[in-house]
């Protein structure tokens, strides 16, 4: 069962999608902007996520809670550092 409702607007359209969990949301997303990146990498450690993207100049690496509001913003910024007009929102669907 899908526990989160995600949303997508790319300044075309507005998407929904579902997932069962965060990590799927951070692993989907990060793949489709990786024309941007050389490699990332993605790590659960408990309730954090731990990421590294590795561009043309640098390695950057990023500590977020596992929680959909921190997911949000971090997915946001990500989306300006490309260039992107993207927006994001997560939902969980359990009260």
């Amino acid at each position: 069962m899908n526990k989160y409702v995600w949303a997508w607007a790319d300044g075309e359209g507005n998407y929904i999608n579902e997932a069962e969990n965060l990590s799927d949301i951070l692993q989907e997303v990060l793949e489709y902007y990786s024309y941007d990146y050389e490699d990332f990498k993605i790590d659960e450690s408990g309730d954090r996520f731990l990421i590294q993207i590795d561009t043309d100049e640098q390695s950057h690496r990023y500590e977020i809670k596992v929680d959909p509001s921190a997911l949000t913003e971090f997915l946001n910024h990500q989306a300006g550092l490309v260039n992107r007009p993207d927006k994001f929102d997560i939902w969980s669907k359990t009260p």
